[in-house]
């Protein structure tokens, strides 16, 4: 049996992703690092070079709801990645 596919309802812009980490005091550096990422990736996030993986919108539409911190991700982030 095929898997259904989710519609992906959390693309965020890059625009979107800039205030996002706007309002939640990160910089495109900080946001690398709390997403694993790096830093170049985050930049061409916020410039549109790149889209958003649906696992960084939902995190940070979590965050922006206050329903998760950055604290609760670094939390599950696996050692070898702090």
């Amino acid at each position: 049996m095929p898997r259904m596919r989710m519609p992906v309802a959390h693309i965020v812009t890059a625009k979107q992703f800039q205030n996002a980490i706007d309002r939640l005091g990160l910089s495109q550096v900080g946001a690398a690092r709390l997403f694993g990422s790096d830093p170049r990736t985050a930049r061409r996030w916020a410039l549109g070079e790149r889209s958003i993986p649906e696992p960084i919108a939902i995190l940070l539409r979590l965050m922006l709801a206050g329903k998760i911190t950055a604290d609760d991700i670094d939390a599950v982030r696996p050692k070898d990645m702090k």
